[in-house]
């Protein structure tokens, strides 16, 4: 008898099972759940509690107030809900006035879980290797009591708490290490913004690398940071953990604030109007896509974020009244507006 190679065989099976697929296992794999494809928006409420979670639509046809609220009969998503970070197909929901994170499934907004220990203030989070890292800042008035808090995600539970001697607050990973957003004090005589290095096979701080005043942004993108303050954006090489370019803000720019970064472009305001940079820019464009002007009494632009060319825009009123969201295209007209929670502060892209 012929004898086959295992490579052969191997290849010979892959083959008939190929061909007898059926179509169906060729379709994409689309989520259970009412809300897989479109964009949530956290909005924070007030110090009465109307905390709350929009949903608009994919299409921008629709939007749905309070999901969180009307999937989960009697619970509440928690005072001052700050961000929402994910890992899988569970949304993690941190709320730093009631020192919890509620652990949700993203599609179907059905309440899994809910973390309440050793956290104190809880701000941001990211994921790397099986773990949840998250800021907290712990006593306003303090930046000495400031921590990571490391939660193993298979039991939900808070492993260890890391202090940073510093103000904790944005979060993210790249090239398997961690960095966290050191903003100074406020109110400090003495102001110092920094971005920690945490290094998360050890859980201590590596590295300390000071940036320029008014660190108001931090974000990952191919494998570098972007941290931008009064001075520009400062990159980070993640190798070394130095700043290997700065990219100058204009001379006549006032405070730049919301850094995003999508397809090579950098995207940040400037009070209520919208710019843009390349990545490979030697100074920050002072050029306005567009101005957005609130028609809203006292109309306050609380939060920004760039998803597929288009602008997300949250108008947070007089913090008192529900808030509305504005989407613009890449050229800056309006494509869409929606009534939303308290104060939305967030989106977050499904």
């Amino acid at each position: 008898m012929k004898q086959y190679s295992n490579l052969f065989l191997l290849l010979l099976s892959i083959l008939i099972v190929s061909c007898n697929s059926d179509d169906d296992n060729n379709e994409p794999f689309i989520p259970d759940g009412d809300y897989f494809d479109g964009t949530l928006i956290l909005n924070e409420g007030g110090f009465s509690g109307s905390s709350s979670v929009s949903f608009i639509s994919n299409d921008l046809s629709e939007v749905e107030n309070s999901i969180f609220e009307n999937t989960n009969a009697d619970q509440s998503v928690g005072l001052f809900p700050q961000s929402i970070f994910f890992d899988g197909d569970r949304a993690f929901i941190i709320s730093n006035g009631s020192n919890k994170i509620s652990v949700v499934n993203r599609f179907t907004f059905k309440l899994m879980e809910t973390i309440e220990g050793d956290l104190n203030v809880p701000r941001y989070g990211t994921v790397l290797n099986g773990k949840a890292y998250v800021t907290n800042q712990a006593a306003f008035n303090s930046d000495q009591d400031d921590f990571v808090a490391v939660i193993d995600l298979e039991t939900l539970q808070v492993e260890e708490t890391v202090l940073l001697g510093a103000v904790a607050e944005h979060i993210v990973n790249a090239n398997e290490t961690i960095y966290i957003q050191n903003p100074s004090l406020f109110g400090s005589e003495n102001p110092v913004n920094s971005v920690s290095v945490f290094n998360p096979s050890s859980n201590s701080i590596e590295d300390v690398i000071q940036v320029g005043d008014n660190l108001n942004s931090l974000k990952a993108f191919n494998n570098k940071i972007y941290a931008l303050d009064d001075d520009g954006v400062k990159i980070i090489n993640t190798a070394d953990f130095n700043i290997e370019t700065t990219i100058n803000k204009p001379e006549n720019s006032v405070s730049l604030n919301n850094l995003r970064i999508e397809s090579g472009q950098m995207y940040y305001t400037s009070g209520t109007a919208v710019y843009s940079s390349s990545l490979s820019a030697t100074e920050l464009s002072s050029e306005i896509i567009f101005d957005y002007e609130s028609e809203l009494t006292n109309g306050t632009l609380y939060g920004f974020d760039v998803n597929e060319g288009q602008f997300y825009l949250a108008d947070a009123a007089d913090f008192a009244s529900n808030g509305s969201v504005f989407i613009y295209s890449s050229s800056g007209d309006l494509l869409a507006d929606f009534t939303v929670g308290l104060n939305p502060n967030g989106f977050y892209f499904q």
